[in-house]
């Protein structure tokens, strides 16, 4: 009971807000149409990451890096376990300095080159999200945990889709 609980509030649930955010958004900026099904926008999503093209509209630094990580589920989940690694680095990195003042005084080309190298390597990591997960929830029921991840994926984006329906809907009625 306290794998299931724990893969929850580590895993499920901040995918599926994850999920709802960075579609939410991509809605609101024109990125992605809306269309109601998350299986027509995983092929708006795939057709968007392979678009090499400059004329692409305008992104902000966690939909570009979403887009890296191919979009869609896997890019969710690779987005958001980027950001829990980069942000327990991070936070380790500046403990090891003796804290945020000693950091910042300590701070130079070399710790630079350290922090480019940790994000070289987080970024791998985030590729690689289901051996992070695996190790880190530590469960013989990872096909479990990744089920319920792709569900939580599934219903943030159905809910934001919702949404945006809905926003259309009113604004159409004139309300």
């Amino acid at each position: 009971m306290s794998e299931l609980i724990e893969a929850l509030y580590k895993l499920v649930l901040p995918v599926a807000v994850l999920s709802y955010v960075m579609v939410s958004w991509a809605l609101e900026n024109g990125h992605v149409k809306e269309n109601g099904r998350v299986r027509d926008l995983k092929k708006e999503m795939k057709a968007i990451s392979k678009d090499k093209s400059k004329h692409k509209p305008k992104q902000n630094a966690f939909h570009r890096q979403w887009m890296k990580f191919g979009g869609g589920f896997y890019g969710i989940v690779a987005l958001y376990t980027f950001g829990l690694v980069e942000w327990q680095e991070l936070r380790s990195f500046i403990a090891n300095f003796g804290g945020f003042v000693s950091f910042i005084k300590q701070f130079g080309l070399d710790t630079v080159i350290q922090i480019f190298v940790e994000g070289i390597k987080n970024f791998v990591v985030a590729i690689a999200w289901p051996w992070y997960w695996m190790r880190e929830l530590g469960s013989g029921l990872i096909w479990v945990w990744g089920g319920m991840a792709y569900g939580a994926y599934w219903l943030g984006a159905n809910y934001a889709q919702s949404q945006a329906g809905k926003t259309s809907e009113d604004d159409v009625a004139g309300n």
